[in-house]
């Protein structure tokens, strides 16, 4: 029975993930990080309240917490392709928002070894990139995203929480990648400026990322050119030194038909949507947020997108 959380972590890396544990005893000072900077009002108020509404306490669920895993998910970029007046149009999709496949299998895999020794393990919803930094799974860029060797920024990150034994806590500071302290590549390929010298938390609430996500109708500072992906933006980790081999991968998504992308972009209710349709839009995780993609692709279907 020793070193479960160990061998949990050996078998995660074994199947392509990587891992790392860090004690329950630190959830509070964790949820004390996040509180503070709200305190401070260095978030900001909605963001706060869409992003980092946190739970710390899983006495409920699973009493006797003692250890918590944070894994990363090796994510390439997913790329479709919309047909539209006789043309075709890339529309990428970045990490981090589809992967239920791998989700599972991450679940899967913790689930063996720690219920073969009598423990259990829940999904847990936690602050994960912070997580990541503190376990010294990740370090920080200047864009404020985790890197993570071997995977980059290219990853989706992921928390569980186990009353196995934490038996390597690996809570400490928080760094800064060492790469970053003379390259401002991502603060100049930025395009709503969220990437700040003057201190080193993103401004998030400038961020297209969180302007795009939303079905909210888009400020109109936002310059529809500065659209690149199909949710969320790319400019800073598609430039970022530290990205060069993952951003060479892509993986192909589905490709739309005149016809159905004429249909996405007539922001159908998506109980009206076909369903050979629907399922294609589900498998780059398009019909959760219907209306947000079909606003989105507005945005990309213009002259300067066209594949030549």
């Amino acid at each position: 029975m020793s070193d479960i959380s160990g061998r949990a972590v050996a078998g995660l890396t074994e199947n392509g993930f990587k891992a790392s544990t860090v004690s329950c005893k630190h959830l509070p000072e964790l949820e004390e990080n996040i509180e503070n900077l709200k305190r401070q009002g260095l978030v900001d108020t909605l963001l706060a309240k869409t992003y980092l509404q946190f739970k710390y306490d899983f006495d409920s669920a699973m009493p006797n917490t003692r250890t918590v895993f944070i894994i990363a998910i090796p994510q390439p970029l997913t790329r479709a392709r919309f047909t539209w007046k006789e043309h075709i149009y890339n529309a990428d999709i970045p990490p981090t928002y589809i992967g239920s496949k791998d989700d599972a299998a991450v679940s899967n895999i913790l689930t063996s070894i720690i219920q073969a020794e009598g423990f259990k393990s829940v999904r847990a919803n936690l602050p994960v990139k912070i997580l990541a930094a503190r376990s010294g799974l990740a370090e920080y860029g200047r864009n404020n995203l985790a890197y993570i060797h071997g995977f980059g920024s290219y990853h989706r990150l992921i928390a569980f929480v186990s009353d196995c034994p934490c038996t390597q806590d690996n809570w400490k500071e928080p760094k800064e990648m060492k790469a970053c302290s003379k390259c401002f590549k991502c603060t100049r390929n930025c395009p709503s400026g969220c990437i700040s010298n003057e201190r080193f938390l993103l401004k998030a609430e400038n961020c297209l990322t969180w302007h795009n996500e939303r079905e909210d109708t888009l400020a109109g500072w936002i310059d529809p050119d500065w659209h690149n992906a199909l949710i969320g933006c790319m400019r800073c980790q598609t430039v970022c030194p530290l990205n060069t081999r993952q951003s060479a991968r892509v993986i192909p998504g589905p490709e739309f038909t005149e016809e159905e992308t004429n249909l996405i972009r007539q922001k159908l209710p998506a109980n009206q949507i076909p369903a050979d349709l629907y399922q294609k839009l589900s498998t780059i995780a398009m019909d959760d947020s219907y209306p947000v993609f079909a606003r989105n692709l507005e945005l990309l279907v213009n002259p300067k997108n066209i594949i030549r």
